[in-house]
């Protein structure tokens, strides 16, 4: 009789023991209810700006003539160039030499032989329906004969003279372009849970504040093969002078 008192008064011992290591608060039973129903395989990715790269893509591709972006900011902004029927765009080095030069033909086309085949600016596309000629560029008043812009990373000059164009600061050119993800910087929770739908989407820019953006997708711009997710939210569009965003091209 006395050993079934000792093991009974132990088992009570036990049982409060277990009782009190495990509160019963509402977080602990989010925290045991997580741990229970979370599995590997279900974990959300985290967001990490830090994997990002710096790097260039193609923007536009002619038999002659191949156009890339740059992840790099240069300058002030970005100045955009309008040409009519035998507009000429004539780009010089910085000692005056010729750098190359644009012409728009009779026919819509564009003459560009005298240009390098490879040419780094912001966005540079020689096709009519829709041509774009954007470099990054410093304050359209820094200099007051020459447009003083950065192409193949380098400083070049377009004289003023004769040239419709529109200049923007960065803040500015973000708000009017369509947006496109890095798998790098995609939409994520408060957490840095990332949104994967998010990941093959186009934007646009509602918001800039500082370094950050506000976006929601849109249709303009998708590809007919791509799946249109209604998603919005906040992210880091550049850091320091590093885009960590895309521009998309909308034909």
């Amino acid at each position: 009789m006395k050993k079934i008192y000792i093991m009974y008064s132990i088992l009570v011992v036990v049982l409060i023991s277990c009782k009190e290591t495990t509160p019963n608060t509402p977080e602990a039973l989010q925290t045991n209810e997580n741990s229970a129903t979370a599995a590997p395989s279900e974990k959300l990715v985290k967001a990490d700006i830090t994997a990002c790269r710096e790097r260039e893509s193609v923007v536009w591709e002619g038999e002659n003539f191949v156009s890339y972006t740059e992840d790099r900011m240069r300058g002030k902004g970005v100045i955009s160039f309008t040409m009519d029927i035998n507009d000429r765009l004539d780009i010089l080095n910085d000692d005056d030499s010729n750098f190359g030069e644009i012409v728009l033909n009779e026919d819509l086309t564009f003459f560009t032989l005298t240009m390098p085949k490879k040419v780094i600016a912001r966005k540079v596309i020689m096709t009519y329906d829709f041509a774009a000629f954007d470099f990054d560029s410093e304050n359209v008043d820094t200099n007051q004969d020459y447009f003083i812009i950065y192409v193949n990373k380098e400083k070049r000059k377009v004289k003023k003279e004769g040239l419709k164009y529109a200049f923007s600061t960065w803040e500015q050119y973000i708000k009017k372009q369509s947006v496109r993800l890095k798998d790098c910087n995609l939409i994520a929770d408060q957490q840095g849970n990332v949104n994967q739908k998010s990941k093959d989407q186009v934007f646009t820019v509602t918001e800039v504040k500082g370094d950050e953006i506000k976006i929601t997708s849109s249709k303009d711009c998708l590809e007919e093969d791509k799946s249109f997710h209604a998603v919005n939210g906040i992210l880091k569009w550049k850091s320091a002078n590093v885009l960590l965003i895309d521009f998309a091209v909308c034909n």
